[in-house]
């Protein structure tokens, strides 16, 4: 936890905007974002995702609560997701059901238990915000919700509502939940975000925007960036190994589909099945890397994050490490990607 303390606060010296943090397998989130708050004092800091399936909306309104009051509302990025399919079942034993239903649900109950006054109070409209959260100014603020999933009764915070409640993003892959976030969610967060896969990301954003009268640009586009600390050969094995992990869940197809990747994607989930990780991850081309990951020299490094910066989509660094060598190689990352943003364009 010191090493990740100090992680943060390097990259708050290098001009980082802000960190994250992913749960899966590994510390919960809200607990490494509290030591994270109390080391750190300009970084905004977020989740990308916690999922809304072993937590009730509720609680994770709770959560974002108090980590925007340790870091002195500094909790301004909320990702929320599933967790992903066939692994949330094996880890917490809970089935999968109604994903959409439960992901709506989950974002009026957070907003609603957040959100410190009435839609006219904030000068417009709250996406997804249910009319019955309304309040007038100097009332109690009470929270009541009633779903298909959810039913909420006059709850509120004992210390109240956020002056500054974080944005709601959907981790999003599938066109039903890049759909719902369009319409209800701050925005969406990706993962190996192609440039295919993203004016996927914007046809649903133009149609779903447009059909509620919400501009689409307004909808705030975050990807998981998968990036080395080098191009050395034992790097790039570690990435193809994180690249098949994550051409071989069923829950990612949609992104290979839309990047033209399909049967090369189920050929190497057959090999896999067949004959093993070892021997699929070679199917893993230097042309897939190239097109979900950040690799190659620092001009092309560069030129491929400032092609997001540009269409404004926030790039979350993701570092993938050799093994026995995490630490050093999550500072090396971090390290290589503020010099080389640095460097002038035309570089």
């Amino acid at each position: 936890m010191q090493e990740i303390v100090q992680y943060a606060r390097e990259a708050e010296e290098l001009g980082y905007e802000g960190f994250w943090v992913g749960e899966g397998d590994g510390k919960e989130s809200f607990a490494v974002l509290s030591e994270v708050a109390a080391g750190t004092t300009t970084l905004r800091l977020g989740t990308g995702d916690v999922n809304f399936y072993s937590r009730t909306p509720t609680l994770l309104a709770i959560g974002a609560a108090t980590i925007s009051r340790l870091s002195n509302g500094r909790f301004l990025h909320y990702g929320i997701g599933t967790g992903g399919g066939s692994w949330m079942e094996a880890a917490h034993g809970i089935a999968l059901d109604r994903p959409i239903q439960r992901a709506r649900e989950t974002i009026d109950i957070i907003r609603g238990i957040l959100t410190p006054q009435s839609d006219e109070q904030l000068g417009g409209p709250i996406v997804g915000l249910p009319s019955d959260a309304v309040v007038k100014a100097g009332q109690p603020r009470r929270f009541s919700y009633q779903g298909k999933i959810y039913n909420i009764f006059a709850f509120r915070l004992r210390e109240g509502p956020l002056e500054t409640p974080p944005r709601i993003y959907l981790s999003a892959l599938g066109p039903q939940m890049i759909a719902l976030a369009a319409r209800q969610a701050d925005g969406v967060i990706s993962n190996g975000l192609s440039e295919a896969s993203y004016y996927r990301y914007r046809e649903i954003f133009e149609r779903e925007g447009k059909a509620i009268g919400r501009n689409p640009d307004d909808i705030a586009l975050y990807t998981l960036t998968m990036t080395t600390a080098d191009d050395s050969d034992e790097s790039l094995d570690a990435l193809r190994t994180c690249l098949t992990y994550f051409f071989g869940a069923p829950h990612f197809f949609p992104v290979m589909e839309a990047s033209g990747y399909g049967p090369a994607v189920r050929n190497l989930c057959e090999v896999w099945r067949t004959e093993g990780i070892l021997k699929a991850r070679h199917l893993v081309t230097d042309e897939m890397m190239e097109q979900f990951a950040v690799i190659g020299s620092p001009a092309q490094r560069r030129k491929k994050m400032q092609w997001m910066i540009d269409r404004n989509i926030y790039p979350i660094l993701y570092p993938v490490c050799r093994e026995g060598r995490v630490k050093e190689d999550c500072f090396d990352t971090m390290r290589f990607v503020a010099e080389y943003m640095k460097l002038p364009a035309s570089a």
